[in-house]
């Protein structure tokens, strides 16, 4: 892996970034890891930035939820691997999740899950 990968980890809860953090560091210590309240912060952080790797976006924030969002930088940069938290496990979610081409990882996050996520060739479910 390259020491020039990022992750974007977007959460309203700072109690949740900082275990996505945890876990990411855990995994991928050479990754450097940004970190957004919400989707207007996010797309902030963004704007700075010639990539993206990996994105994780929780579902149910003020303002934009985390697939609108996702979608949006998903626009921006395509290859981005991008994941949506959510406790919200429906199969409606998990289809437009799907079509949007973006991963679902179900809460409560763990180590294993974030794992396979930055796996190379990773599927989460």
């Amino acid at each position: 892996m390259s020491a020039d990968e990022t992750i974007l980890i977007i959460d309203d809860a700072r109690l949740a970034r900082q275990m996505v953090r945890s876990f990411v560091g855990h995994a991928r210590p050479d990754i450097t890891i940004f970190e957004a309240a919400d989707a207007t912060e996010a797309l902030h952080v963004l704007e700075g930035m010639p990539t993206v790797t990996y994105t994780t976006i929780d579902y149910n924030m003020p303002g934009m939820n985390g697939i609108d969002l996702a979608i949006l930088i998903r626009e921006r940069f395509p290859v981005a691997r991008i994941a949506l938290l959510t406790a919200n496990v429906q199969a409606s979610l998990r289809r437009r999740a799907a079509d949007a081409g973006i991963d679902f990882i179900d809460k409560p996050v763990n180590q294993t899950k974030i794992n396979a996520f930055l796996a190379p060739t990773a599927t989460t479910g």
